[in-house]
């Protein structure tokens, strides 16, 4: 089987720059090693100069997820790892919807680079030999990934009214829905029988709040909407998907397919899409997991 090659990657349909010029990341990678005091600090700014910083989508072949490598050397701090006696250069991580953020223990697996130019996970199992073996490695290794869901997750739900086995009368939403030209699957009406009506808070002291009435915000995506972020849902994820909440003082907005996946929009997730639309969780509890963690 040939190696999977940077050409490859930069061809490939999901591949996306990030993270301004590459001017400016040459500029960020001299300041941090600098201020680090970094050994490794000129093979880190022959990766920058070469490949600079990206993302590519990819799915995996046995589970069907939806996975996304970023290559961005520096994003995370630089960890000192007494077993090496040496600083660990973050270079990349690998994450799904179920991830939270790119701090190790949010993400799936990350690449650390050490003085002897090899790649080593955030568990100190080496990885890759070389960013060759490195690149390959992440577009091939399968995960099935799904995150445990928080004691805090669980809390914050109760707290904001929900508990297990929840189920409550929705026929009036439904029937104001289908009033208003909207038909509920299934998924979507289960969502809502458990989670209508739910205000929760999250960690940085704002709410997430899931409707209970048409009149509070309830909408389906529509092709002839105003809205760009709307135009993309229907065309890129699904024509039943249905906003169900917002989140974080209203500017983020949270939508649920006919299949039942929640999307974000209005707020940065971590697999936002190019009209900044995220698929939250791989599950719905999940979601709940990514947003109130």
């Amino acid at each position: 089987m040939s190696m999977i090659t940077f050409n490859d990657i930069k061809n490939n349909p999901g591949f996306r720059t990030i993270n301004g010029t590459l001017e400016h990341q040459l500029e960020n990678c001299k300041k941090r090693i600098s201020d680090d005091c970094l050994t490794v600090g000129e093979m880190v700014m022959e990766l920058v100069k070469e490949y600079g910083n990206f993302y590519i989508d990819r799915i995996e072949q046995g589970s069907g997820d939806r996975l996304r490598f970023y290559f961005m050397p520096f994003f995370n701090p630089c960890k000192y790892w007494s077993e090496f006696d040496q600083k660990a250069v973050f270079i990349g991580t690998i994450v799904n919807s179920d991830c939270r953020g790119f701090l190790d223990g949010n993400t799936i697996e990350s690449a650390y680079l050490l003085n002897d130019g090899c790649y080593y996970n955030q568990s100190k199992k080496k990885i890759a030999d070389s960013i060759e073996e490195l690149f390959d490695y992440f577009m091939r290794v399968e995960y099935d990934y799904h995150a445990p869901i928080s004691k805090k997750t669980y809390e914050r739900l109760k707290n904001g009214g929900w508990y297990e086995g929840r189920k409550t009368d929705i026929s009036s939403l439904i029937a104001e829905c289908e009033e208003a030209g909207i038909a509920l699957t299934d998924k979507q009406k289960a969502f809502f029988e458990e989670f209508s009506g739910i205000v929760c808070d999250t960690d940085c002291g704002q709410e997430v709040e899931i409707f209970d009435k048409l009149s509070y915000g309830i909408c389906q995506v529509s092709p002839d909407s105003e809205e760009y972020e709307e135009k993309w849902m229907y065309n890129n994820y699904d024509k039943n998907a249905v906003m169900v909440g917002n989140c974080y003082t209203g500017e983020g907005r949270i939508w649920l397919t006919g299949d039942g996946q929640l999307l974000l929009d209005n707020i940065s997730g971590i697999l936002k899409d190019d009209d900044w639309i995220s698929p939250i969780g791989r599950t719905i509890m999940n979601g709940f997991n990514v947003l109130l963690s």
